[in-house]
């Protein structure tokens, strides 16, 4: 009779990847009518299927504690066996370790009743899209159940039971209620205390009467790999970031008070049509029917959410929009909303009544008639003032700190990268390009240190990301991409990104002419140059090593403008004594004064703490010093920044260099969510 209701194979396999080592765990057994409560405290397998067969399981619904509880639990009255009715069962207090993030996606329908094979297709098609999602921010595989009703996803992390961590699980679970609840299956967000229960896979789902539409169905795991890694804290965190809050100081575009922003009013007068609006536990959504920064990107796919607090945020859940937030929104529609001072807003509104007073006049400004004649050799301020308008085009670097600052790379500029042996320069090169190429722009690059087949091991493993990268058995910080992830790779690049082959040699006039004409054919609107040492600039001048450089970055300020094509190349420093700075850049003042933009890659070590404290008098926790490399942004000529540090994350098993901790960029040749490959090759009933 036992075997209707426990699958003994199901019931192993989850306390041995659930509760391993002899964990303690209770399981709990749940009677709706007559409400009854068995429970029982154990850690084994064999004592607890030893344990279910002396219970009638008739009517009854299974469930095991999911986080880890202090052994003294084991002293209880239920020892190794289940008794009904128990004087205590597990709480909160009894809870030492979070281990799971337990995702319930539980269908929407009359409570007391199984789910149909209609309503679990649709809760397992909701499980496939958090699943590629948090794939994307750099969630781990999770362990994925069927309950019998829904679908669970759970994935292993490893947090000391604090408020912080509960209230940190809570707002996890908020922010995919708010992304991805529909009216047919719910994220339940209730599933954050550290003593929640979840259902005990091996074991029958018994909920009211069993029917040929409503069946009860057995538990079960449905993924195939026991070999759970865990999720780190800071992707944790990345997400529940997404879910709004009120920020600690009110913005001034809001007039110091969020409550009275009209999202709608405000939707409405930029155009941006909304599909739907729903609202749940402590937000409101606004599912948007384009995406504002790609009309491809259809309804359901972005959204406008605002907190209870009033707070305001944005998602779009195509990778290439990650990172967009409601700022970036509102600074597309309103390029001056966060920075407009009270004075500006009074000037703009004068302008517009001034505008508005001519037009009631009927009075038109004209454009003066254009006159063919020979260009002057001075501009007047009227002169510059009919000059057309043209818009600078950038090419985003993928390093927000340049990217916000400057806007990206700008065509018809050149920039200048430098920095230290090991800094991880030709590892930002390599971002920038993968970045482009994201990004549909035609990248040209040469490395005169690398062969093509070295300088595509790191760009693969830049390219694949951490859930297609490999340890190597015989090294331990050697990681490495398999051949058919090279192959998918490399068809993505084809046609976007091009390398300088070097046997035909570092020659500089072969390679300025062979790139004049690539920029050409290609429509190029990226070169990187890696690096100035290695080429033979000698054709420039023979006999002066300095003027020879001066001309070489004349010929590329020349070849940039006419092309339209931002050229960045790296130059070596001199052995610097102090603190690396740009006049250390080898060779003569004429390279770093003719230059657009500049960047020294710096490596965070005692080294730079102590050379920077001493430039500086930085402090112990400057945000320079938080993460493994920095960016300075040295000069800028377009905006005038200088002396800004940008921090950055060097990732080992990927040779990225990340934005923060939790970042995680998922490149275009990467099409498939791998939901299905996570799954077990058993006959699913609703797949």
């Amino acid at each position: 009779m036992t075997t209707d209701y426990i699958n003994e194979y199901q019931l192993r396999r989850a306390i041995q990847v659930m509760k391993p080592d002899g964990q303690l765990f209770e399981v709990r057994l749940l009677k709706k009518s007559p409400k009854r409560t068995w429970s029982g405290y154990f850690t084994s397998a064999n004592a607890l299927v030893d344990a279910l067969k002396t219970v009638d399981l008739r009517g009854l619904s299974a469930y095991i504690t999911l986080n880890q509880i202090s052994d003294a639990c084991y002293a209880r009255e239920q020892h190794d066996k289940f008794v009904q009715s128990p004087e205590v069962t597990t709480n909160d207090k009894d809870v030492e370790v979070y281990h799971w993030l337990f995702i319930d996606l539980d269908p929407v329908r009359p409570t007391g009743i199984s789910s149909s094979d209609a309503e679990l297709a649709e809760a397992k098609a909701l499980a496939k899209k958090i699943y590629s999602f948090l794939k994307m921010q750099g969630f781990t595989d999770p362990l994925i159940g069927m309950s019998g009703n829904g679908v669970h996803l759970l994935y292993p992390i490893r947090l000391q039971k604090t408020e912080e961590h509960e209230q940190l699980i809570k707002r996890c679970l908020q922010a995919l209620d708010m992304l991805f609840s529909t009216d047919k299956v719910k994220v339940d967000t209730a599933n954050f205390n550290p003593a929640r229960i979840c259902k005990l896979y091996g074991t029958l789902a018994q909920k009211g009467t069993g029917t040929e539409e409503r069946p009860h169905r057995m538990a079960y795991i449905m993924s195939k790999d026991d070999d759970l890694k865990k999720t780190l804290k800071v992707y944790l965190q990345k997400l529940a970031d997404m879910m709004p809050e009120q920020p600690a100081t009110p913005a001034r575009y809001n007039g110091y008070s969020p409550q009275t922003f009209d999202v709608e009013a405000w939707l409405r007068e930029h155009g941006l049509e909304v599909t739907d609006k729903r609202s749940g536990n402590g937000y409101t959504k606004y599912i948007l029917k384009e995406c504002p920064f790609d009309s491809s990107h259809k309804a359901p796919d972005s959204c406008i959410t605002v907190g209870t607090s009033g707070a305001i945020g944005f998602h779009c859940f195509h990778d290439h929009c990650q990172g967009k937030t409601w700022r970036d929104v509102r600074i597309k529609y309103e390029p001056n909303a966060y920075d407009r001072s009270e004075d500006d807003a009074r000037i703009d509104a004068g302008w517009q009544e001034h505008m508005r007073h001519n037009r009631d006049l009927d009075i038109s400004y004209e454009e003066p008639e254009a006159e063919t004649k020979e260009e002057p050799y001075f501009l007047t301020a009227l002169d510059i003032l009919n000059q057309p308008d043209e818009d600078d085009e950038f090419i985003r670097s993928g390093i927000e700190g340049i990217d916000n600052r400057l806007g990206g790379l700008k065509k018809g500029y050149v920039s200048l990268l430098t920095g230290l042996r090991g800094g991880s320069k030709s590892t930002l090169l390599t971002t920038i390009a993968l970045t482009a190429v994201q990004d549909g722009h035609n990248v040209l690059c040469y490395s005169g240190e690398l062969s093509g087949k070295d300088f595509m091991k790191w760009m693969n493993l830049q390219a694949a990301g951490k859930n297609h990268v490999h340890q190597s058995k015989f090294r331990t910080n050697d990681y490495y991409v398999t051949k058919d992830i090279k192959a998918q790779i490399a068809h993505w690049l084809d046609g976007r990104f091009i390398l300088w082959n070097n046997k035909h040699g570092n020659k500089f006039e072969k390679l300025y002419s062979q790139i004049e004409r690539k920029i050409e054919e290609q429509k190029t609107d990226l070169v990187i140059l890696d690096n100035l040492m290695a080429m033979d600039i000698h054709v420039l001048d023979a006999w002066d090593k300095y003027s020879a450089q001066s001309n070489f970055v004349e010929q590329l300020m020349q070849l940039a403008m006419r092309s339209n094509t931002h050229i960045i190349f790296v130059a070596h420093p001199r052995k610097a004594q102090g603190f690396l700075r740009l006049d250390d850049v080898a060779g003569t003042g004429n390279l770093t004064n003719r230059i657009d933009n500049a960047f020294i890659v710096h490596r965070v070590n005692n080294d730079f703490k102590r050379l920077s404290h001493d430039m500086f008098k930085w402090k112990e926790d400057h945000d320079a010093y938080r993460g493994t490399n920095v960016i300075e942004i040295a000069k800028d000529r377009h905006n005038g920044n200088m002396d800004v540090f940008i921090p950055l994350w060097f990732e080992k098993e990927t040779k990225r260099l990340k934005n923060s901790p939790a970042e995680m960029i998922t490149y275009g040749w990467d099409k498939s969510d791998g939901f299905e490959a996570v799954l077990d090759d058993e006959d699913l009933p609703f797949c």
